[in-house]
């Protein structure tokens, strides 16, 4: 027997990066990867004949991004960037591509290929077979054999290499200066920057293979490790044992993975041409398709594409919701549950809409009121309409409105050009163009529509078509939002209209790139043509109705109405006249601020060559190396995947931290102040309107798993505000003249809402009377009297406070506070001892989240874990850490949203004038007429403070800070 194991992971990843993009004419799907792919693969089977075919082959892929590693180390491959866009999709087409070519695809849930490409190894040599890996990666490199029954083949094209390089014993020492069997030693000395393996700090390849074949192996080297004669490499070892036994964990391949195919059903197979012309087909692979056709002595045109694959959309994914509401709803109607024909209406109305087919062409394009008017009537007879706008921009407080779009029924959609310019050719646009309506007479139409609340107005994302809306003098009442049914229903699973539509339509709609282009040569919407216009336009309200009816119908039988119709759709708004009030920027100050930033980063750059001894660039990471690691040879330098020393922000703080290098701590500041002046103080003018001479961020309120918002264009919640300079900032967000800012600021909310959740009755004594909860914390746990305790005692505890809310491990605490993991573990069990009901919270969202698949916040917002009952062992330990801190998280989300939503009208209510303008966290930030303060500020905070009833009442009392000052910093 002999063996053929295909790392597929590195198979995918060479074709994607080494062929130009390809999609599929039909419908864009990409699909250069599978191209590549189906060459590489047919090659490598023609290239291996005589004493090198093989008599069973299998092709091994990576199942997902985690595995049991990440439970042992979780910082393991942590810093893996996201497959590209345009690869993903291709992903479950490798697999298609692998078993058209009569091969057995293999991956498995919580294992890595390297995993199972040594289970089946070891499995065929002690079979009496022979094993060829075909890869290049080093981590295999442990799996050869001196007899040659393993060995790995490179089929990479290197110059000056044939082009199929065996590797085996020798080519394994020239890389590790180790025989095969020494090569886990040596990786758990010397680490990989590229999977995060930690090693030893300071250690390489040649220094670890020198240790290693004079001691053996690790253990008897770290038990030996005072023998060594050098004391910075002595100390390293000693410092760094645990680190190394992890690493040593981590590389280690397993050769346990419960292997989903046998060996005997590896048997190489004839390559059938029934199967893999039809696959060639469906990719649109003409050439292939012909020259392996030739090479099979097939006829091509016998057989069809393959039409599953040929009409797979764009991103494969399972429509698996309406499939589990079929399924509940035969259980629950079998049980006698109310719901059931709600469950029954939801899965019917998918499958009815998904049955409509798209038909671009017959879209209508309204050029005149008589037909805008048609129009309108049918939405009044019918009291719904799906809306959308196009627009020159994403800023919806900038951007021109070019058309509005309408959809009556699925398939019945319209366009209104209003904004189209001729003379396409120039960036700035030319006149106005011809066949469209007068935009002042379709605001008169439309404006009653929009404004009649009886009449819902179905939008994808209201918050920006409202902004535009509104500066037209468009306002909507009565909306629903597709978006935010998404995020009720399903969390921040979906965040665009494409992936909602791919999911729940399985169609690709018209991609906006293929209109406006790209780079330097890309146009506003307002130049593109307006049939392409009309068609792009109708489609997406035409998308917009559609997802409407499947998303509403769920809302009911998956309880999901209280958190839409509560929270969400009342937020919206809210957020979209927040966004158009905008915050006053000082220019004057943050010019100041670059300028003293300027200046103080220079004698920081002049530090730091002093302190090289030469002049380099201090934003050069691979100059930044060579001088700490090369010419300084500090410890601690690892190489990246390119070669050079990797310099980033964890390993400079460690050597300014605990080797107590100047050169680190100088680059560290030097870090952070050009960061504040690129990012705020050389950045926010470019963001100031010149309309409205304000900043206007954007808020995502469906993008965030716990129910949290986020910022963005510009973010202004990461201001950073525990350092000066950070806070510096802040005090160029002043108030318009005449006027203050109010900052109110819940606190230490998660804690108390964990007091509540769990039940924790020394936390709740402390918050009820107003105790410091740090310190009493601390006195708990380490007996120490509150007056007088240490600074360094409270802080520990503050880590710990905090850290038990993120479901903190020994190992995490102990990096915090730099001490040794046993003393950390101690605290956190000195914890749970003093406060039990934290430790039974805990378990309790541990079995929820498992039996379940979610958790939920106080206010009924579903925190969904997919993943809660992953085979794989660090998949479900994240999730279990995750589904400790999202109630408390969610519920603090929910709480200051429930705040936001009732602050309007309580301040109109109560004759305050008041403008909210950011939500920053759990703090609020008003601008209010100079002298109000004292009336503003008791109304404020008892809105929040109140905000949960009568929903919740909480059994400890709900704190908000709030002050008052002309800029942000003071107000804090």
């Amino acid at each position: 027997m002999h063996l053929l194991l295909v790392d597929g992971s590195t198979y995918i990843f060479r074709a994607y990066h080494a062929l130009p993009p390809l999609t599929r004419k039909s419908d864009g799907l990409p699909v250069g990867c599978v191209s590549g792919f189906c060459n590489m693969l047919f090659k490598l089977t023609e290239d291996l004949k005589g004493e090198d075919e093989p008599t069973h082959m299998a092709v091994i892929f990576d199942h997902s991004a985690k595995s049991f590693r990440n439970e042992l180390y979780g910082e393991y491959k942590a810093h893996r960037p996201p497959a590209p866009e345009d690869l993903a999709p291709q992903f479950p087409l490798t697999r298609d591509a692998t078993r058209a070519f009569s091969i057995p695809p293999i991956e498995l849930e919580g294992w890595e290929a390297d995993d199972i490409i040594a289970t089946y190894a070891c499995a065929a040599r002690r079979a009496g077979g022979k094993v060829t890996i075909v890869s290049s990666d080093k981590d295999l490199m442990q799996l050869i054999e001196p007899d040659g029954s393993i060995r790995m083949l490179d089929t990479i094209p290197r110059p000056g290499q044939p082009p199929l390089r065996w590797i085996g014993p020798e080519e394994v020492f020239a890389k590790f200066g180790v025989t095969p069997d020494k090569v886990i030693e040596v990786q758990a000395l010397c680490g990989d920057s590229v999977d995060n393996v930690p090693g030893v700090p300071g250690i390489g390849v040649k220094t670890a293979a020198e240790l290693i074949n004079t001691y053996g192996d690790l253990e008897t080297l770290l038990s030996r490790a005072e023998e060594i004669k050098q004391p910075a490499r002595r100390q390293k070892l000693i410092d760094n044992a645990d680190l190394a036994r992890i690493s040593k964990q981590l590389v280690t391949l397993s050769q346990d993975v419960p292997l989903p195919l046998e060996l005997d059903a590896l048997a190489r197979q004839p390559i059938d041409p029934g199967t893999l012309i039809p696959f060639l087909k469906a990719m649109e692979f003409t050439t292939i398709t012909k020259r392996l056709a030739a090479l099979l002595d097939a006829d091509p045109d016998a057989w069809e594409a393959d039409p599953a694959l040929a009409a797979k959309p764009v991103s494969a994914v399972g429509f698996d919701n309406a499939a589990r509401a079929e399924a509940r709803a035969a259980r629950h109607a079998a049980d006698g549950k109310a719901d059931a024909p709600a469950v029954l209406h939801a899965h019917r109305t998918h499958e009815a809409i998904r049955a409509i087919p798209f038909d671009l062409d017959a879209y209508t394009t309204i050029t005149d009121p008589e037909t805008l008017a048609a129009w309108i009537a049918g939405a009044r007879q019918q009291g719904h309409v799906a809306i959308d706008t196009e627009t020159t921009g994403l800023d919806n407080q900038a951007a021109d409105l070019v058309g509005i779009s309408l959809a009556l029924a699925p398939g019945q959609a319209a366009y209104i050009p209003l904004g189209h310019v001729s003379g396409e050719g120039d960036i700035f646009g030319g006149g106005h163009a011809e066949g469209q309506m007068e935009m002042k007479d379709a605001i008169a139409l439309l404006a009653p529509l929009l404004a009649d609340p009886s009449i819902l107005k179905i939008f994808h994302n209201f918050k920006y078509d409202h902004g535009v809306l509104c500066r037209f003098g468009l306002p909507v009442e009565g909306f629903d939002d597709t978006i935010l049914l998404s995020y009720a229903l399903d969390g921040p699973q979906f965040n665009t209209m494409a992936e909602l539509a791919r999911h729940w339509l399985g169609h690709e709609g018209i991609p906006i790139k293929d209109l406006l282009g790209s780079g330097k040569s890309q146009k506003t919407f307002a130049q593109v043509p307006i049939p392409d216009a009309a068609r792009y336009g109708a489609e997406d309200a035409d998308i917009t109705l559609r997802l409407w009816h499947i998303l509403k119908a769920r809302l009911v039988p998956e309880n999901a109405t209280a958190v839409y119709e509560t929270l969400e759709r009342k937020l919206a708004p809210v957020l979209a006249r927040m966004e158009a009030r905008g915050i006053s920027v000082d220019r004057q100050i943050l010019a100041r601020l670059s300028g003293d930033f300027a200046q103080r980063a220079a004698a920081f750059e002049a530090e730091a060559h002093e302190l090289a001894g030469e002049k380099f660039n201090l934003g050069s990471p691979k100059q930044l190396g060579d001088i700490l690691f090369g010419k300084l040879g500090l410890p601690g330098g690892t190489r990246t995947k390119s070669g050079q020393w990797a310099t980033g922000a964890g390993v400079l703080e460690d050597l300014a931290a605990r080797e107590n290098v100047p050169l680190a701590k100088v680059i560290v500041d030097w870090r952070g102040l050009t960061k504040l002046k690129g990012t705020y103080t050389d950045a926010l003018p470019g963001y100031i309107n010149p309309r409205t001479g304000r900043v206007h961020t954007t808020y995502s309120q469906h993008s965030v798993l716990t129910g949290r918002l986020s910022s963005n264009d510009p973010n202004l919640q990461n201001i950073p505000i525990r350092t000066e300079d950070g806070r510096k900032i802040r005090t160029a967000f002043v108030a318009a003249p005449g006027n203050e800012l109010v900052s109110a600021d819940y606190s230490q909310i998660e804690l108390r809402i964990l007091a509540h959740i769990a039940d924790i009755q020394a936390l709740k004594d402390a918050f009820e009377e107003g105790l410091d909860i740090h310190a009493m914390t601390a006195s708990e746990m380490f007996k120490v009297p509150i007056e007088g305790m240490p600074s360094e005692i409270r802080r520990r505890a503050k880590a710990i406070n905090f850290g038990i809310i993120y479901g903190i491990s020994a190992f995490g605490l102990a990096n915090q506070l730099g001490i040794p993991r046993g003393e950390a573990g101690d605290y956190i069990k000195t914890y749970f001892e003093r406060f039990p009901g934290i430790r039974d919270y805990m378990e309790e969202m541990r079995r929820r989240v498992k039996s379940e698949g979610f958790v939920t916040t106080l206010f009924g917002r579903k925190i969904l874990f997919p993943n809660a009952n992953s085979k794989n062992p660090a998949e479900r330990a994240f999730v279990e850490r995750a589904s400790i801190n999202a109630p408390i998280q969610g519920t603090a989300a929910d709480l200051i949203r429930r705040a936001m939503i009732r602050m309007e009208p309580g301040l109109k209510a109560a004759k305050i004038e008041a403008d909210m303008l950011l939500q920053v966290h759990d703090e609020l930030i008003f601008e209010i007429p100079e002298g109000t303060a004292d009336k503003a500020i008791p109304v404020i905070t008892d809105i929040m403070q109140t905000a949960a009833e009568p929903a919740i009442r909480f059994s400890i009392p709900i704190q908000v800070d709030a002050h008052a000052a002309t800029n942000w910093d003071e107000a804090h």
